[in-house]
């Protein structure tokens, strides 16, 4: 296996290929996983230094999850003429951990480092336990998926990548959408814009007076334990027996065997944490719950992140021509943080409606389920001391199936109703209050605004 944070090119990773597997009807190939924290290089051959000056099918600014998920569905589904990807990094950090439900089959899941059939919610007074065997939480190193989805486009001769570059800006031209780098323009008779979500502070404060907005901030060690401590069976969601001084806490731990695993430091509230703080909490946190004293085991790789819990409604199609996708496109689940199912969903609804197999759609969401996100929300901001009690309760009250499939977007109405069965109505039904109310004000001043137009 490749030493810490050693970089790899392209004929390292099909060196590395071990095996295949059968996934929608075609061989896979199966790469040997990375090290936590090793870096994936560009493959060459996606590499240019200077774009064409003719017209590409489809400009995809970022070259994420949700710009590489969108690029492999497209050549995926038939699409020939050329992609190009722009993006500011130069190569892949192992920058983050996906994880989700296996509830469906996805480009992806052959990648997933450990799955878990049980999982548990701890607070400080209860552990509450649960599992389904059938759909096991499972969890996606971010260099893997880099790895896998860059090999694959590789074979792709109509894709190309523009790396090290920042997009300024874009605009219509007769042809399509005109997009300005720092050092080119580019045009694209399409442009899917996935550069992720970086809001200003001014931006925050006029969302937070139309919507509800709870960032979900997040440090997280890749640790590797001299003695085995972790319970490699279990994924422990959130553990929220932890000071809760600061605001709204918990730890989040993935073991991938008994003595390695993901711990992370995760605060539900917008509160300043710094870098240092994060670490002494998560030394704290390994030291009270593990007996692991530092000495006694290396991080590997780490990760961080301001994940947007959010109800508001972003704006998917800004002008003709652009689409919005991942974060910016209101991919993460307002309630739980979680992206990584709905931005393969979009990716390959996207994908279809850009090669012409689909109608124009737009955001579809379960008018049922975005309302039960905006009063969970709701809560979340307005009574953070009572979220622990009220995760134990759901996870607690409500079938595995049924929890599971809410928390993936595939929820049934009785799943809704036993979830609502669970909780405590007299606290939730505050919240319910002021979403209505916020929803019909934001209705009526819509409709103002409607009036004043005509005249």
């Amino acid at each position: 296996m490749l030493s810490h944070g050693q970089c790899e090119t392209i004929d390292h990773l099909f060196s590395l290929m071990t095996t295949t597997q059968l996934m929608s009807g075609t061989a896979r190939r199966v790469m040997t996983p990375l090290d936590r924290g090793a870096v994936v290089q560009v493959p060459a051959s996606l590499l240019i230094d200077i774009p064409d000056a003719s017209l590409y099918d489809v400009v995809i600014l970022g070259a994420g999850c949700a710009g590489l998920s969108l690029c492999l569905a497209m050549v995926e589904n038939g699409a020939t003429g050329p992609i190009l990807l722009v993006d500011s990094r130069t190569e892949y950090a192992d920058d983050r951990t996906w994880s989700f439900w296996d509830v469906e089959p996805t480009r992806f899941t052959h990648l997933a480092r450990a799955r878990w059939n049980s999982w548990r919610v701890s607070t400080a007074t209860e552990q509450v336990r649960s599992s389904a065997r059938s759909t096991p939480y499972v969890s996606l190193a971010a260099n893997d998926f880099y790895r896998d989805a860059l090999t694959r486009l590789a074979e792709y001769p109509n894709v190309r990548m523009l790396v090290g570059e920042d997009a300024v800006g874009y605009s219509r031209i007769p042809d399509g959408v005109e997009v300005v780098t720092a050092r080119f323009r580019v045009r694209g008779s399409q442009l899917v814009d996935s550069r992720g979500l970086r809001p200003t502070r001014a931006q925050l404060d006029d969302v937070a007076q139309r919507s509800t907005w709870v960032p979900q901030k997040f440090v997280g060690w890749h640790v590797v334990a001299s003695r085995p401590v972790f319970d490699a069976d279990e994924a422990l969601l959130m553990d929220f027996d932890v000071d809760q001084t600061r605001g709204l806490r918990f730890g989040y731990v993935l073991p991938v065997s008994p003595r390695e695993a993901l711990v992370e430091n995760v605060y539900l509230a917008d509160v300043p944490v710094t870098e240092s703080e994060h670490r002494a909490e998560l030394e704290s946190y390994l030291l009270d719950r593990f007996g692991l004293e530092p000495g006694s085991y290396r991080v590997t790789g780490d990760e961080h992140g301001n994940i947007p819990m959010t109800d508001h409604l972003f704006e998917q199609r800004p002008m003709p021509g652009v689409t919005v996708l991942g974060t910016l496109g209101g991919a993460t689940r307002p309630s739980t943080g979680y992206a990584f199912l709905r931005i393969q969903r979009s990716s390959e609804e996207t994908a279809m409606r850009l090669l012409g197999g689909s109608p124009e759609t737009g955001r579809r969401r379960s008018v049922r389920v975005s309302l039960l996100d905006r009063v969970f929300l709701r809560f979340l901001a307005d009574h953070p001391d009572r979220a622990p009690l009220v995760f134990a309760r759901m996870f607690g009250r409500v079938a595995p199936a049924s929890i599971v499939r809410f928390l993936s977007d595939r929820s049934r109405p009785s799943d809704a109703g036993r979830l609502i069965l669970a909780l405590p109505k007299l606290w939730f039904l505050h919240s319910a209050l002021l979403v209505v109310l916020r929803l019909v004000v934001s209705r009526l001043a819509t409709t103002g605004l409607l009036r004043d137009r005509r005249h």
